[in-house]
């Protein structure tokens, strides 16, 4: 049966129901990036760790400029060069072509379509280190001709840093990081979502022990706090259900612990 917490953990499924929430850090790296685009740079690197938010800067970055100049987004890696290149021709010219030979073919017959011998075309490419270094290497040489500017975005991990691979570190004119958020970013964060969707009510089982709890468990990271806080709700939607007098006042420190197991984040 649901309840109020059914509907509340339905505000934190990362990635089908996302508000963009405009933290500090978020601000912050998106003035760089569009000041990084306003400048004759042919290649810029935006980087961070996974579950940071860059997707959703490029996203919106992608919808505020759509409408203003030629904008490409690809959120999705592509492995193969032709299957690139149409793609690319088909988003910028919104038709399609026969397969390109490769980019030189591609460079001719687009040169001859842009009505101003200056106008250029700006991508957004999401999961660059997926892609092939021969294929990177072709996408540089597009960025010489300057029809095209490429804003690559990348997974900083421990494991691999990707700032060190040869083909981003030599090419790139400008590096953009983006931080996992404050303890500041996630209580606004949180607040802001709560806000949105009309859920005030729900924000004073919440005290600052509880955001540094949460900080602490996520590190800041913005796909694990949507994990980390949907496990929680669904810990009081079971409690709610079940024992009723066990989810009335102050969050208690043990459902932040056992949302931190369901999340694996810790071990119980």
């Amino acid at each position: 049966m649901n309840n109020n917490f059914t509907e509340i953990k339905k505000i934190f499924v990362d990635g089908e129901v996302f508000d963009y929430v405009n933290l500090d850090k978020s601000a912050q790296a998106y003035e760089k990036l569009v000041q990084a685009l306003d400048k004759p740079l042919k290649l810029i690197l935006f980087f961070g760790k996974p579950g940071a938010g860059k997707t959703f800067l490029l996203q919106k970055i992608y919808n505020d400029f759509r409408n203003k100049k030629k904008i490409v987004f690809f959120p999705r890696p592509f492995f193969d060069e032709k299957e690139f290149l149409k793609n690319l021709y088909f988003e910028v010219f919104h038709e399609t072509h026969e397969i390109f030979g490769g980019y030189d073919e591609f460079l001719s017959v687009t040169n001859k379509k842009f009505d101003n011998p200056k106008e250029s075309v700006t991508v957004l490419i999401d999961e660059a280190q997926l892609y092939p270094p021969d294929l990177i290497e072709k996408i540089r040489l597009m960025a010489d001709s300057r029809r095209y500017k490429f804003l690559f975005t990348v997974h900083k991990t421990e494991q691999e840093d990707l700032l060190a691979k040869d083909y981003f570190q030599t090419r790139i004119w400008e590096s953009i990081e983006l931080q996992n958020s404050s303890l500041h970013e996630i209580k606004n964060y949180i607040e802001k979502k709560m806000v949105f969707h009309n859920r005030l009510d729900f924000l004073a089982l919440f005290h600052d022990s509880h955001y540094k709890q949460i900080k602490k468990f996520t590190d800041g990271n913005l796909r694990t706090i949507n994990k980390f806080l949907f496990k929680l709700f669904e810990i009081l939607e079971y409690y709610e259900q079940h024992k009723p007098s066990l989810v009335r006042g102050k969050l208690k420190a043990k459902y932040l612990e056992m949302a931190a197991i369901a999340a694996g984040k810790i071990h119980a």
